[in-house]
C-alpha cells in the first residue's frame, strides 16, 4: 500500500509496507527513488536500514513487515524512516571492528542526522538528508 499526504506548505509525505524479505529490500529503494531521485543517496541509506530490518529483526521472520516513510520538504531537505517489528537487537554507534555494523557508518556521512525511536517491541531508524547538491 502507497499512501500520499500533504501537509502545510507544500511538504509531502508517502509510506509503503514492505514483506519482510531480502528481496522487497530492492522494491523500498525503487519506491524511494520514485519520490526522492532528487537525492542521489536515498537509495543507499534505504538499502542499508532496510537490509539491518530484514537481518536483524523479528521483521525477517515469517510474516514480517517492514515500513518505509519519505517525506520531501519544500526547502529540498527530506526525511526517511524504516520501521520494523523490532527484536534483541541493541541499537547505538556503528562498531567497526565487527563483520557487520559498518553500513551506519555510511549513514552517518551521508545523512545531516539520523537516529532511533522505539525498543525489542518495534524500532525506528530515522535519515534526514540536507538539500540535494545543485
Amino acid at each position: 500500500m502507497i499512501s500520499p499526504s500533504g501537509s502545510c506548505e507544500g511538504t509531502r509525505r508517502w509510506h509503503r509496507t514492505f514483506p519482510g524479505k531480502k528481496e522487497q529490500v530492492r522494491a523500498a529503494r525503487s519506491f524511494v527513488k520514485a519520490h526522492l531521485s532528487e537525492h542521489l543517496d536515498a537509495e543507499l541509506i534505504v538499502s542499508e536500514l532496510a537490509t539491518n530490518a530484514v537481518e536483524h529483526t523479528r521483521t525477517g521472520q515469517p510474516g514480517g513487515v517492514f515500513t518505509t516513510t519519505v517525506k520531501r520538504n519544500p526547502d529540498g531537505t527530506a526525511y526517511i524512516e524504516i520501521a520494523d517489528q523490532g527484536g534483541p537487537v541493541v541499537f547505538g554507534l556503528p562498531t567497526p571492528n565487527r563483520e557487520g555494523g559498518r553500513g551506519l557508518y555510511l549513514v552517518t556521512a551521508l545523512a545531516t542526522a539520523w537516529g532511533f525511536k522505539g525498543d525489542a517491541a518495534g524500532r525506528t531508524v530515522w535519515v534526514e538528508l540536507p538539500p540535494p547538491a545543485p
